[in-house]
């Protein structure tokens, strides 16, 4: 077999590795996106979501990850638990990425040693490797794109224009592509790259317009994309919108900077490569804008890593080298790092109180549930309706004052906070007590309405104790 392989084949090891080594998966957002393509399996396409009470999928569904949620439904028909086959998603859809990577850098530098650009790529930041196996449609864009820098040649305009389109269905960073297209136009300057641009462009903006979600799509993405970057006060942040601490950011980029240095120290009698100042200065704008999320310190670290391997000055040898050097010191840090963060995500407590309400509460009812846990519940009981979930954004888009209404009540500090699911009028609520142990000790003590039914180390189960009719069944409240 050539390097080449070898070093796929190694590098999809690992990943494997990282993946099945722990039980469940590395990220509970995984199950919301596996919830949608359930229900495009059995339902067909859809312009609403049936889950959310006060998020505006409920109304009006732009799916984002469209391509991404289909290309998840061949997985669900696998004969395998539900988690293992959702593993085995991930590592298909990030080894791919993997190929596409090493193949591009391959071919716009023959002085690569794949078995360098593949650790790297692993191992060379533990946030990125992290943020990559938690299986988002990133990675799907992430694919197009280095598609489409693979392919970036007038003779293959035509692809050119299917991957900008379908980049639009893949993943809400589509942007990110229009900009590098622009920058490559701009900064090497050619009449083919002008038609290429132009290509893409229209690709992009034809995906926009025929969007499985029209004519919602419009809306949606202004709130995604606009909104999101400038988000209203008091609306909570989801985790890849907040700014990466201290830590992070050492340990992301802290291995990346020998090289850096050492490209620019090479180079600097030399030419560069003719693309690599693109990456460079997407890099430093990116880098620029870290502060403000996660997901640019992602795309920051990836331009950065281009712009290195494209003008890396090492000889293959020493880059082999450099690789058993890295693997030695990063993997067992990004292995206790994985671990660290598959337990956090654990989900047999959940598990457990899903199958509780399965048993206990009717189907179709209403459940007071924190937006963080809706990933999850959705995907093992979808027969129930829940306040919304994924991004508080939707819910603040859908209905501003009853958004913060149970944002009062999860933060347990308003007068009357436990009278809140009342007001809302539903029978059942759900309390993550690893998120709101104050909420739920409140609640417990406070309120008249509704007693605790069912608790384990991570949830507490709260059921009216007069409940209103809500159903064609009548609620049953078991005995504690």
């Amino acid at each position: 077999m050539t390097p080449f392989r070898n070093a796929i084949l190694l590098g999809i090891s690992i990943y494997a590795i990282l993946l099945f080594a722990f039980p469940g998966v590395p990220d509970a957002d995984i199950f919301y996106h596996f919830s949608v393509a359930k229900l495009y399996l059995k339902e067909g396409f859809v312009s609403r979501l049936p889950w959310p009470e006060i998020g505006i999928q409920s109304r009006e569904f732009t799916d984002y990850h469209f391509l991404f949620h289909i290309l998840q439904i061949p997985f669900l028909l696998l004969p395998v638990e539900e988690t293992i086959a959702i593993k085995f998603f991930i590592l298909i859809s990030i080894s791919t990425l993997l190929y596409l990577v090493t193949d591009y850098m391959q071919k716009e530098s023959s002085n690569l040693s794949p078995y360098f650009v593949v650790v790297f790529f692993i191992l060379g930041s533990v946030l990125f490797t992290g943020r990559m196996l938690f299986g988002r449609g990133n990675l799907l864009f992430f694919s197009i794109y280095f598609l489409s820098l693979r392919f970036w040649n007038i003779k293959y305009l035509k692809w050119i224009f299917v991957f900008s389109f379908l980049s639009v269905w893949s993943y809400s960073g589509f942007p990110f592509l229009f900009f590098t297209s622009l920058f490559i136009t701009v900064l090497e300057y050619k009449r083919e790259h002008t038609q290429l641009f132009l290509a893409s462009t229209l690709g992009m903006l034809v995906g926009l317009i025929v969007h499985p979600s029209f004519p919602f799509q419009f809306k949606g993405y202004f709130i995604e994309l606009i909104i999101q970057s400038f988000p209203p006060p008091g609306v909570e942040a989801i985790a890849e919108w907040l700014p990466p601490t201290r830590d992070i950011l050492i340990l992301g980029f802290l291995p990346i900077l020998p090289l850096l240095l050492l490209s620019f120290r090479e180079k600097i009698q030399n030419q560069f490569h003719s693309k690599s100042f693109v990456f460079l200065f997407l890099g430093i704008i990116c880098l620029v804008f870290t502060g403000s999320s996660l997901r640019i310190f992602e795309i920051s670290w990836l331009m950065f890593f281009i712009f290195i391997f494209l003008n890396i000055p090492i000889s293959k040898k020493y880059q082999v080298l450099a690789a058993i050097v890295i693997f030695v010191i990063q993997f067992p840090i990004v292995y206790g790092k994985m671990g660290q963060q598959f337990r956090s995500s654990e989900t047999k407590y959940g598990f457990i109180v899903t199958e509780w309400i399965r048993f206990n509460i009717p189907k179709g009812e209403k459940i007071f549930l924190s937006w963080a846990d809706y990933p999850y519940f959705t995907f093992k009981i979808p027969e129930y309706r829940f306040l919304f979930g994924l991004n508080p954004l939707y819910a603040w888009s859908f209905h501003e004052d009853r958004y913060f209404t149970q944002k009062a009540f999860f933060e347990g500090t308003t007068q009357g906070f436990q009278h809140i699911p009342k007001i809302l009028d539903y029978n059942t609520v759900v309390i993550n007590k690893f998120y709101y142990s104050f909420s739920n000790s409140e609640f417990k003590r406070l309120s008249t309405d509704y007693r605790l039914v069912f608790e384990n180390e991570k949830y507490g189960v709260f059921v009216k104790t007069n409940p209103t009719n809500n159903s064609k069944k009548e609620i049953t409240i078991p005995n504690k």
